[in-house]
């Protein structure tokens, strides 16, 4: 049985430190001193008695490796036999197996590696009456990089079992706390503090003065630790605890003195660990923040825009208040979808902008909209290649350039394809050789986008554009490589993202407020470019306000242009068109009514009002009509608009 106070003159040194500290590259070190022996956490000393060792690693199993390594080591023992060793040792006081250890090491000192101790500081008292000529040797590390090495290691939850600790900071400050308690109760020459940043990034100094508090002449095999096998590994059953990723270095590190560090954020410790750390020389507040933190804060910043903009949605309708917030959901949605997942102009993709829940700026329900990013210059070409079906209404393609300009365009009238349809279309500021099959579109040099419209008369009927997109690479023999997600850059898309979406509520609120506050008379159509509003070119805009009241109808009458399509189609206070897939709100050139002179008569209103011209305005008494005639031959059509009574409605109504 264990003695009160047992006293051995055997000189031991204990190594300190929490865990993620450097314990286990300090010990790797001391091994190769020829007159220390260093073997693996042993979890020998937060105990009293082998029984109470045994009950902890009952449950922390992977624990028991470290003291079986010592007996393979020391007595050249097998797996099994080094289990029934340590076995045998259940009825001993742990000052016992210390007294065997010293025994079987000969002359050398034996060093014990225990990062335990820091939640046991009873057993760190024991150990210093135990052993009156023992050192202990404390290794700190900047708690940054402790609490960051901490949640990327596998099992970390264990470490805090039996302590009062919860987090990774807790434990680095208690933990040292603890340790430094202890400590200052001994003389000056039985311990000694080092930071494993400078074990590190000067390794020979660092260990000539840990040499001195041991009295030991320095040897270079310290500061080669990956050198021999140092029991740093062990067959299973009896392996090495400590930090798993020795068996994979050859040599020290310098730069893992702050490796950890990147993704520290020092907000997220409280002023206590700041001021300890401190006092150790590690000014936590000049450590650069996190890349992540960038994110988080570009986060904060668009929904602190959302709010805002959410306040500026107060008009005198609760039907357009509510479709309001619907708006800025939505484009919160689109410009983070946008910006995020297809901001690579090195990797260009085609995406939808437009769709049944997408809309803005006039959307045309008959058209599909794809956008890729691109980033014309010196020497940068893309290639856009695939098919137009035969009997398609419309192809137009247009460059955007920075700020939103609209830049060069063409369609598909100037796209050169073979019978299939099949097309090559090279984009480029540069210029370029004409080559046979090949469609140059040319730009400035700032172009930041392309957008492609396909337009349809009967979309059931007519199938879709096939595209796709290429940056040619100047040396199509090279590798490329797509950067991985980086969150300072993901932080910029994302303030782009609230930018592009600030200009797109702003843009259509103002617009709502210049028509309504007498800038353009209600119940009339007036021609307009739309360009702040991102407008197809080659089409001819006539909008109208309209208004009406219960048991009312609003009328427009005209003649079909000479257009490849033209367009009636009804929108909301933000430039949505209403509901398409529920309600008839568009009305096509194919679609539309007419008389034998090509004139048509459309009636707005709430419920069907029997007539064949129907714009079902889907509960909106006011809103926006907008007119297209896509390349338009001739002069736009005159229409002419009436608010009438739902009984006045008749056969004059109908087209004959």
């Amino acid at each position: 049985m264990t003695s009160p106070t047992p006293v051995f003159e055997d000189p031991i040194v204990f190594v300190l430190g929490v865990a993620r500290s450097g314990t286990t590259l300090l010990r790797l070190m001391l091994a190769g001193h020829p007159r220390l022996f260093c073997p693996p956490e042993m979890v020998l000393a937060p105990f009293e008695t082998m029984a109470q060792r045994h009950a902890l690693l009952e449950r922390r199993f992977w624990e028991k490796g470290g003291l079986r390594r010592t007996f393979i080591e020391l007595e050249g023992l097998d797996v099994p036999a080094a289990k029934q060793r340590v076995a045998a040792l259940s009825t001993l006081g742990v000052d016992e197996v210390y007294a065997l250890l010293n025994q079987r090491i000969g002359d050398r000192v034996l060093v014990d590696k225990c990062p335990h101790l820091c939640n046991y500081p009873a057993a760190i008292r024991r150990l210093a009456g135990w052993f009156p000529g023992a050192r202990f040797l404390w290794i700190v590390r900047n708690p940054g990089s402790v609490i960051r090495s901490l949640q990327n290691v596998n099992m970390s939850e264990a470490l805090f079992e039996g302590s009062d600790y919860t987090n990774a900071e807790q434990l680095w400050r208690g933990g040292n706390q603890a340790i430094a308690s202890c400590l200052a109760e001994l003389p000056e020459q039985r311990w000694l503090r080092i930071r494993y940043e400078d074990l590190v990034t000067a390794p020979a100094p660092t260990m000539r003065e840990v040499c001195g508090l041991l009295e030991l002449d320095y040897d270079d095999a310290m500061i080669q630790p990956y050198e021999g096998d140092r029991m740093r590994s062990g067959p299973k059953g009896a392996r090495a605890v400590g930090d798993p990723n020795t068996s994979t270095r050859a040599r020290i590190e310098p730069e893992l003195a702050d490796r950890w560090l990147t993704g520290f954020d020092h907000r997220s410790v409280n002023a206590q660990t700041k001021a300890l750390a401190a006092s150790y020389g590690y000014d936590l507040d000049s450590i650069p923040l996190p890349g992540l933190s960038e994110v988080s804060r570009a986060m904060a910043e668009v929904l602190a825009d959302v709010a805002k903009l959410e306040a500026t949605i107060d008009l005198p309708d609760d039907l357009h208040n509510l479709e309001g917030r619907r708006f800025l959901l939505r484009m919160l949605s689109a410009t983070v979808e946008t910006f995020t997942e297809y901001s690579d102009p090195d990797w260009p993709q085609f995406h939808a902008v437009i769709g049944p829940t997408r809309k803005m700026f006039g959307d045309c329900p008959d058209a599909d909209v794809v956008r890729t990013r691109l980033s014309l210059g010196a020497g940068r070409r893309y290639r856009v290649s695939g098919r137009i079906p035969p009997g398609t209404v419309y192809v137009g393609c247009l460059l955007h350039r920075r700020g939103g300009k609209i830049g060069a365009h063409l369609n598909d009238g100037a796209i050169a394809r073979d019978a299939d349809g099949r097309f090559e279309l090279l984009i480029s500021a540069d210029e370029l050789e004409p080559l046979p099959g090949v469609t140059v579109l040319k730009g400035e040099g700032d172009e930041t986008e392309l957008v492609i419209r396909q337009y349809f008369g009967q979309r059931s009927a007519e199938p879709p554009l096939k595209l796709e997109v290429a940056l040619l690479a100047n040396d199509p023999a090279a590798p490329r490589t797509a950067a991985p997600l980086e969150p300072n850059a993901y932080a910029k898309n994302l303030r782009n993202a609230g930018r592009m979406l600030a200009t797109i509520v702003e843009r259509s609120l103002m617009f709502y407020k210049f028509v309504t506050a007498g800038g353009l008379p209600i119940k009339q159509f007036h021609a307009g470019s739309g360009e702040r509003l991102f407008p197809t070119p080659d089409n001819h805009y006539q909008v109208c306000w309209y208004r009406f009241g219960p048991e009312q109808a609003f009328v427009v009458r005209g003649k079909l242009p000479q257009a490849r399509y033209f367009s009636l189609c009804l929108y909301n206070v933000w430039l949505e068109s209403f509901d398409y897939t529920r309600h008839a709100i568009c009305l096509n050139h194919t679609q539309l009514q007419v008389d034998a002179n090509g004139e048509f008569t459309v009636v707005l209103a709430d419920s069907d009002p029997g007539v064949g011209n129907w714009l079902d305005t889907s509960g909106h008494s006011a809103g926006y009509i907008l007119a297209r005639s896509l390349l338009l031959q001739g002069d736009a059509p005159a229409l002419q608009t009436e608010t009438v009574w739902l009984s006045e409605l008749g056969a004059g109504d109908q087209p004959s």
